[in-house]
């Protein structure tokens, strides 16, 4: 049988590379909802990755150009309750991270071999980060109008808003994103990044009024999907920031990354706190496998 596709989508610092290797982490470690049945035969990136975060450090951001040197990470994932006969799914990374995604918004176009990879995708994890500084705030109304005048591809003051990015690639999913059956949606999970670094009372209001309160157009579009089964995930890939120097002694002291992180989901209209980190995938695999 022919794996299906999970595909991660999101723009530069994003979350999307520390999250893959924490990910991998876990899938290694067979304690979670999924497990990677064989090693994929390039993995050295992912585990720079693990090799940044055992260090307590976040690894830097991709800064590839697009078209040089690809080299996309794709590790098959079946669940853990179906073992290694299960029905296996590729979790696809493009090495060439968020520019492509970002160049494609801009341009409203996207290279026809990712086209073609979306086309062949059940599913997606859309990222989002908490508080990064590549996050570009929404206009007034009046200041947007301007804006979509005078918007050029690649002109830096005329940066689209965060959300409106987010809403673009989730048009891409939208119309791309293949249903594994005739009654079946194909499934994003969006993923908020950094989800320490809120307080604790947004904390406690969950990762879906969090982007209600900070990106009221996105949100919308989300709780309005007829094309596509929508959930939204709070990550954070260790517990806590390395910047806070007595988080990162207790991290280096204990030594245990596979202990670090959690994820947080809306289950039955609570609030549920999650160490598995496969959990967002594992959800998208789920409903593709009759789960």
């Amino acid at each position: 049988m022919t794996p299906s596709s999970i595909v991660l989508v999101g723009v530069p610092d994003s979350g999307k590379t520390n999250y893959i290797g924490r990910l991998w982490t876990a899938l290694r470690a067979r304690k979670g909802r999924l497990l990677a049945p064989d090693v994929p035969t390039d993995i050295e990136y992912v585990e720079d990755t693990v090799a940044h975060l055992m260090q307590g450090e976040f690894a830097p951001r991709s800064e590839k150009m697009i078209g040089v040197s690809r080299r996309d990470f794709v590790v098959p994932v079946v669940r853990s309750e179906d073992g290694q006969d299960g029905t296996l799914f590729d979790l696809v990374v493009p090495d060439v991270s968020g520019e492509l995604w970002k160049l494609a918004v801009e341009t409203f176009e996207i290279p026809q071999e990712w086209m073609d990879q979306l086309k062949q995708s059940v599913g997606a994890l859309l990222f989002v980060r908490v508080l990064s500084e590549h996050n570009v705030q929404p206009l007034d109304w009046i200041n947007a109008e301007k804006l979509l005048k005078i918007h050029e591809p690649g002109k830096e003051d005329a940066a689209l808003p965060t959300q409106v990015v987010l809403c673009e690639l989730l048009r891409f999913l939208e119309h791309t994103l293949r249903p594994a059956g005739e009654r079946t949606r194909p499934r994003v999970a969006v993923v908020v990044t950094a989800w320490d670094q809120l307080d604790r009372q947004r904390r406690n209001a969950g990762p879906l009024a969090y982007l209600q309160r900070e990106y009221p157009l996105f949100a919308g579009r989300l709780q309005d999907m007829a094309k596509l089964d929508v959930r939204v995930f709070g990550v954070s890939v260790v517990g806590g920031d390395f910047d806070d120097p007595v988080f990162k002694d207790k991290f280096l002291s204990a030594g245990d990354l596979q202990s670090a992180g959690y994820c947080v989901v809306h289950d039955e209209k609570k609030l549920h706190t999650d160490s598995d980190l496969t959990s967002p995938v594992a959800w998208l695999i789920e409903r593709q496998q009759g789960g």
